[in-house]
């Protein structure tokens, strides 16, 4: 039987650019570091839940903010990663190099200038932006916020360093960078929050710490002689502006679509935090359960930017179609066991973050409403987007994702949860409307050749 699913596999994945056993050495690390991030994230996320009422709430919200600020960088370290798996197709090894460089320079000084406009504002846009939370959770929040930006630029750099290894396809190189950062953010979780009782400051300098040792241990491991990239230190002072208009072609309509893409989700936290904290919680734990079902879903996705992207590099246009098609149908197999391995472990995961009697019927609900629906839409409302990109196609793309928002979590959502009563499970709602137009849509597009624009 899995011989004969072996062959299967080598028959949909081998060709002149990958073979089956490379794909497959880069799918397991990949899933690995998904786990591994989101699993130790569950788990600070347990310890900040149960060191008092309102605190994962006043994280949930500042994430938000953050996420806003993330949106931008991490638009520079996507472009970058592009160039690079593009150069790597086309092997071109100093482009890679330089790619790398300017990336990580770019992503500094933005991440740098975030950080200290959220820091000198923190309160005010808190108290604008949730003028209807409880004050627990208003001066939790502003605590939290203030230690969390610091960590920005330090972690800019670190994501285009894992992000470029990821797109060369050493996803290994990537999980140890990933198992480095999130050990040591569970370490010092566990003394700030569990030992100390700093609640969400804990969880603040947790984040700083760890990610201050990351991008050190980062740059380390990519200085290494024997990685194969070959970096030194001059490769962060070249300018070379077609690197960076080609990072600026793919970055910005991915920047332009992630800011207002979290400025949706602001808007579905703000009628959110109309409901009792309560149910804040609920969302907030059922959020973070629902990230082990992201894990495999991010591995594919991430899969097929490295592999599109080198094709496309290559290229090997129509073998870039012929892949994200192939990891869509495994993908539904890869999320099918997903559920049925995660499912009936939920009650057990579930009592780490102690949740109350209400809230634990709201996130059996959430959870459920997130999940079943994944192996139907995922791949074709987020695999086929990752590898449209590489070929130049980001503006529709992210056109496409803000509709899909516009419509689902922004307006059902708020439909749903609000108008209709139904609280937290009428935004996992929105999201399954969200999924559907985006998988009707890009299923669509990928069958023509109009996303390919390189």
């Amino acid at each position: 039987m899995l011989k004969r699913i072996e062959n299967s596999l080598k028959k949909r994945f081998d060709s002149e650019q990958f073979t089956y056993k490379q794909l497959r050495d880069m799918f397991f690390p990949l899933v690995m570091d998904q786990l591994f991030i989101f699993i130790i994230g569950m788990l600070s996320s347990a310890m900040v839940s149960s060191s008092h009422e309102g605190a994962a709430a006043a994280v949930m919200l500042v994430n938000v903010i953050g996420s806003l600020a993330y949106a931008l960088f991490s638009a520079i370290s996507m472009g970058g990663a592009i160039v690079v798996s593009r150069a790597k197709g086309a092997h071109n090894p100093e482009r890679v190099r330089a790619a790398i460089g300017q990336s990580a320079n770019l992503s500094l000084v933005v991440s740098t200038l975030l950080a200290f406009l959220l820091y000198i504002g923190a309160e005010k846009l808190i108290l604008f932006l949730y003028p209807n939370a409880e004050a627990i959770v208003i001066e939790s929040a502003v605590t939290y916020m203030k230690v969390y930006v610091l960590s920005f630029p330090v972690y800019a750099v670190f994501n285009v360093i894992f992000s470029s290894f990821r797109s060369l396809g050493d996803a290994k190189s990537s999980l140890v960078l990933t198992i480095v950062i999130n050990l040591a953010h569970l370490i010092f979780s566990f003394i700030f929050i569990n030992h100390m009782h700093l609640a969400t400051l804990g969880a603040a300098l947790s984040y700083l710490t760890a990610r201050v040792l990351g991008v050190v241990f980062g740059f380390i491991w990519l200085f290494r002689p024997h990685n194969g990239i070959g970096m030194r230190l001059k490769h962060f002072f070249l300018f070379d502006l077609s690197i960076i208009r080609e990072i600026r072609v793919l970055g910005i309509p991915f920047a332009f679509e992630q800011l207002l893409f979290q400025g949706g989700m602001l808007f579905v936290q703000r009628y959110l935090s109309h409901l009792p904290t309560a149910q804040l919680d609920a969302y907030s734990i059922a959020a973070s359960i629902f990230n082990l079902y992201y894990a495999f879903a991010y591995a594919m996705t991430a899969m097929a930017g490295t592999v599109c992207g080198q094709c496309v590099g290559a290229k090997h246009i129509d073998l870039a179609r012929t892949y994200a098609k192939n990891l869509i149908w495994v993908g539904r197999w890869v999320l099918i066991f997903s559920i049925l391995v995660i499912m009936p472990l939920t009650p057990l995961i579930l009592n780490l973050y102690a949740p109350s009697e209400a809230a634990r019927p709201i996130i059996f609900i959430s959870l459920m409403i997130g999940a079943l629906p994944m192996p139907v839409l995922w791949g074709e409302g987020y695999i086929i987007p990752a590898a449209t990109r590489t070929a130049g196609d980001a503006t529709f793309t992210s056109v496409i994702s803000l509709i899909a928002l516009a419509f689902g979590r922004m307006t059902s959502g708020y439909l749903f949860a609000i108008v209709l009563n139904m609280g937290v499970a009428g935004v996992w709602l929105g999201q399954l409307m969200e999924w559907i137009i985006r998988a009707i849509v890009m299923t669509k597009r990928i069958k023509t050749d109009k996303w390919i624009k390189v």
